[in-house]
């Protein structure tokens, strides 16, 4: 299978990537090109078997987006499946919340679900495909100061419902998997203050914040030919965040 990843430099987007390399032709795009050709070569020196490309790409430019799938295209031959695992976290309450943060959060969480699937769709309607993206727990819950990257999260579920409606005509699954507290360097800051780690780690049922392999089960088994039937569902993957505790 031919897969691109988008924000794969991420704590989430980087262990994917590692693990789905074993497997796959793989395309990783990040906005850090260091960083990208850093994962690069880890990942060609680890699968001698498979594919790897790179591409810097910023999610909150259509254009970088759309020459990322060319060049994604061009290397791979044909895509299959589009995982993009790009976002951000502001925490601050809407009234301390200024114009500009809001846009970057959407942009980067919401303007990108539509860039992606604009310039991606012209290479999954060839043989149709599957597109994931990451939506959040905290769109399901009511957590303090998350007032902008709920309504953030929220909507991408809200996308990902229309369109899998949508593409569903052109054999195109489209999902989102909702994390809850994941430890990885875009949360450092609640993860190394001892107070707030605590407080998040007892709002989850489970009793313990994520990993980023928490996420490899959930993304092979959408990824499965077997789960051709399954679109338009936000799963969380959450340690029982979202519901119980």
């Amino acid at each position: 299978m031919n897969i691109v990843i988008i924000g794969a430099t991420g704590g989430i987007g980087s262990c994917l990537s590692q693990h789905l390399a074993k497997s796959h032709n793989l395309f990783i795009g990040s906005r850090n090109l260091n960083e990208i050709v850093d994962l690069t070569s880890v990942l060609d020196q680890k699968n001698l078997k498979n594919k790897v490309g790179c591409e810097v790409v910023d999610v909150q430019n259509n254009e970088s987006i759309k020459n990322m799938f060319s060049r994604a295209e061009e290397f791979l031959g044909s895509i299959d499946c589009i995982i993009n695992s790009s976002g951000s976290l502001l925490l601050k309450p809407a009234h301390l919340t200024d114009e500009l943060e809001l846009e970057n959060v959407f942009r980067t969480n919401v303007f990108s679900c539509f860039g992606i699937l604009k310039y991606g769709f012209k290479y999954l309607r060839k043989n149709g495909g599957s597109l994931i993206f990451f939506s959040s727990s905290a769109s399901r819950v009511g957590l303090k100061n998350h007032e902008a990257i709920a309504s953030a999260k929220a909507a991408v579920s809200g996308f990902v419902l229309s369109a899998a409606s949508t593409y569903a005509k052109y054999n195109i699954r489209v999902n989102a998997i909702a994390p809850g507290l994941v430890d990885t360097p875009l949360t450092e800051k609640i993860i190394n203050n001892k107070i707030s780690l605590d407080y998040s780690t007892k709002m989850h049922g489970l009793n313990r914040i994520g990993k980023p392999e928490n996420f490899i089960p959930i993304i092979d088994s959408l990824i499965d030919s077997r789960s051709d039937w399954i679109t338009g569902q936000t799963f969380c993957v959450d340690g029982g965040l979202s519901n119980i505790k």
